[in-house]
């Protein structure tokens, strides 16, 4: 199959590349850090990846991403939306700050609406997205508005194509060893539970995931008890700036 993974340069991105790889599967990834890439190039060649530096806030990068990866390997099999970004909560005062919507939330969409008319045409295909727990439990604010609406996007949008042979799943995890977790003192499981898991869903999609499955619990207590919630979160909050 051919795979297309955006935010492939670390963490998740980049074990789950190394995993659709090594299972035999036609690669292309993208990322800003392009030179991230060498030793896997070198060891699969250009049959089986392809590695597009692309800015995913950039439309025309985005169009030639899809290009690219459609003229290299034909129509892609299954896109996984993976690059995401996070600020801290002087949100307000960041420049940057809109970078985080643009690349969580519009890129994704519109990744999704490029490759839509192949796997439509075929009957065939999948979307994964990779959400966060931040999707379901307000915490940092444009993170979680992204991740909000990377859920409701993908959730909407596996309704809607029911019948048509495409699938729509979304990861929600919990907190990830990558590097954008590695200053957070709360406890995070590898990237590679993350990628097995990838794996596990092109063979049995299922609408919804969230890893570690505790976290479902956290989220029904969002759900009945916020108020609950909102003391547990500013407990960690205060446990992480001491």
């Amino acid at each position: 199959m051919h795979i297309l993974i955006t935010g492939a340069s670390s963490g998740i991105g980049l074990i789950t590349a190394e995993a659709l790889l090594e299972a035999g599967h036609q690669v292309t990834v993208a990322a800003r850090r392009y030179n991230r890439f060498a030793n896997l190039q070198a060891m699969y060649g250009p049959e089986y990846l392809l590695a597009v530096k692309a800015d995913l806030r950039v439309e025309a990068e985005l169009v030639n991403l899809a290009r690219e990866a459609r003229s290299m390997f034909g129509p892609v099999d299954v896109l996984i939306n993976n690059a995401g970004v996070s600020r801290g909560p002087g949100w307000h005062e960041d420049a940057r700050a809109m970078d985080v919507l643009q690349l969580n939330l519009m890129a994704a969409v519109r990744l999704s609406q490029l490759v839509l008319p192949d796997m439509l045409e075929r009957k065939k295909g999948h979307i994964i997205n990779i959400g966060s727990v931040a999707g379901h439990i307000p915490v940092s604010t444009l993170y979680s508005a992204s991740k909000f609406g990377l859920r409701g996007f993908s959730l909407a949008l596996r309704r809607e194509l029911l019948g048509t042979g495409v699938h729509v799943s979304l990861i929600s995890p919990g907190f990830v060893e990558t590097e954008m977790t590695a200053r957070r003192k709360v406890p995070k499981i590898p990237p590679g539970k993350v990628a097995e898991l990838v794996l596990r869903l092109m063979q049995h999609p299922r609408p919804e995931v969230v890893i570690p499955a505790y976290y479902k619990i956290l989220i029904g207590l969002e759900h009945l008890f916020p108020s609950l919630v909102d003391r547990i979160v500013r407990g960690r909050q205060k446990f992480e700036t001491n």
